[in-house]
């Protein structure tokens, strides 16, 4: 199973394409796509890409998010 922050960068790119990815790895400071699929959540990575999240998307992609994230644990 892929990790939080490739399931986060996939949800983002799906919703908002490239430019939204770009803007998520701007806001953060986390090159989402450097970080392997199959390898663990870096947890400074994770935090910072979470909290630009909330400036990324909207409250009710946000909300879709995490019952995505939740559904796939």
């Amino acid at each position: 199973m892929a990790n939080r922050i490739s399931r986060i960068t996939a949800y983002v790119e799906k919703r908002k394409l490239g430019f939204g990815v770009a803007r998520l790895i701007m806001m953060s400071g986390v090159n989402v796509r450097a970080i392997p699929p199959d390898e663990p959540d870096p947890p400074d990575a994770l935090r910072r890409l979470e909290q630009a999240l909330v400036r990324v998307l909207s409250p009710e992609e946000l909300r879709e998010l995490q019952t995505l994230l939740e559904n796939d644990r």
